[in-house]
C-alpha cells in the first residue's frame, strides 16, 4: 500500500472514533462549541510544545495565508458546524453521513485541484457510494423518518464536509513545502480558541468541574485521537504524488466502523436494514474505486509496454 494511504487509512481509522465519543461527551450537558473549542485547545498546546523548535513562528509567517485558511475554514467554521451536526442526529447516521466526505472531495478536486481529474472509476464508485447514502439519509437511529432537526444536522454535517475537503485541496497543493505537525498545531490552537470564545458569547460559559468521569475520558480520546489523526491526515495529503481524490477514499472506512461504533457505545442506536445495507453498498464502492484505480495503472502499462515493442520491430 502506498504510504500516503496507509496514513489516510490510519487517521480515518482515528476519526471513526470521534462521532460516538462527541456524542457521549455532549450528553453530560456540556454545549457544543465549547466542547469543540477546548477540545482543539489542548490538542494545539500539546503540539505547539513539540513542535517549538522546529521554526513554527518563521512556518507560519512564511505560509500564512494557508494557516489563515486552515484556521478559520477548516478548524472554526468545519468544525462548529459539525458539532452542530453532530448534537441533531444520531451517533451512527453522524458516521454514516460523513461517508459522503470521499464523494463531495472527489467532485471538488476534479473542479479546483491541479492534478486529480474524474475517470469512469470515480464516476461509478461516486454513483454507488451515493446510492447507499440515500438508504439511509431517509431513517434516524431507531428507523423511522428523520424529521426538520434530523435533516437540519445532516445539513450542516455536509455543509462540513464541503469546508473541510475544500482545506485538504489547499493544504494538497502545498506538497512538501510545510511541516505537517507544525500544520495541524497552529490550526487546533488558533481554531479552537475562535470556536472557544464564540461558544463562550453564543453558549455562555461552561465550567469543566463537577462533570461526571464519562465527560472528562471522552475530552481525554478526543484530544488524543485529534493529535494524531490531523497529522496523519497532513503527511498524506503531502506525499509526492498524492491525490486528495485517492486519500479521501480511505475516508469510507470511517462511517462503517463509526456507525459499528455508535451502536455500541451509544443507549438506543441499534442496527436498521436500510443503515446496514447502505454501509456494504459504501464498503463496495471503495472496491470499486481501487480496482478500477489498479485497472488504469495496468492497461496504461501493457499500453506502453505494446508501444514499445512496435517500436522494437519497427527498427528491426
Amino acid at each position: 500500500m502506498k504510504k500516503s494511504l496507509l496514513y489516510a487509512l490510519l487517521a480515518s481509522i482515528l476519526w471513526a472514533i470521534v462521532t460516538p465519543v462527541i456524542k457521549q461527551g455532549l450528553s453530560y450537558g456540556f454545549t457544543p462549541l465549547n466542547f469543540a473549542g477546548l477540545r482543539f485547545i489542548a490538542v494545539g498546546l500539546i503540539l505547539v510544545a513539540y513542535t517549538w523548535n522546529r521554526g513554527i513562528v518563521a512556518e507560519v509567517k512564511r505560509h500564512h495565508k494557508l494557516f489563515l485558511k486552515l484556521i478559520v475554514i477548516n478548524v472554526a467554521m468545519g468544525y462548529s458546524v459539525f458539532y452542530f451536526g453532530v448534537d441533531l442526529v444520531s451517533g451512527a447516521i453522524s458516521s454514516i453521513i460523513l461517508g459522503m466526505t470521499p464523494i463531495i472531495n472527489i467532485l471538488l478536486a476534479h473542479m479546483l485541484a491541479s492534478n486529480d481529474k474524474l475517470n469512469v472509476y470515480k464516476v461509478s464508485s461516486v454513483i454507488v457510494a451515493l446510492v447507499g447514502l440515500l438508504l439511509i439519509i431517509g431513517t434516524g437511529g431507531d428507523g423511522a423518518p428523520l424529521d426538520i432537526k434530523g435533516i437540519s444536522g445532516i445539513g450542516l454535517l455536509i455543509l462540513s464536509i464541503i469546508l473541510q475537503g475544500y482545506s485538504a485541496i489547499c493544504v494538497s497543493e502545498e506538497k512538501n513545502k510545510i511541516d505537517p505537525v507544525v500544520l495541524n498545531a497552529v490550526q487546533m490552537l488558533f481554531g479552537g480558541i475562535i470556536i472557544y470564545l464564540v461558544g463562550i458569547g453564543t453558549e455562555g460559559f461552561q465550567p469543566l468541574t463537577d462533570k461526571a468521569l464519562g465527560f472528562y475520558l471522552s475530552l481525554l480520546v478526543l484530544v488524543i485521537v485529534s493529535t494524531f489523526s490531523f497529522t496523519l491526515w497532513f503527511m498524506a495529503l503531502q506525499i509526492k504524488g498524492s491525490k486528495v481524490s485517492d486519500i479521501n477514499m480511505c475516508r469510507l472506512t470511517q462511517p462503517v466502523l463509526g456507525a459499528i461504533l455508535s451502536w455500541i457505545m451509544i443507549p438506543g442506536e441499534y442496527p436498521t436494514f436500510s443503515t446496514v445495507a447502505g454501509m456494504i453498498i459504501i464498503v463496495l464502492s471503495l472496491a470499486i474505486y481501487f480496482k478500477g484505480h489498479d485497472t488504469t495503472k495496468n492497461r496504461k502499462k501493457r499500453k506502453r509496454k505494446i508501444k514499445l515493442e512496435q517500436v522494437y520491430r519497427h527498427q528491426l
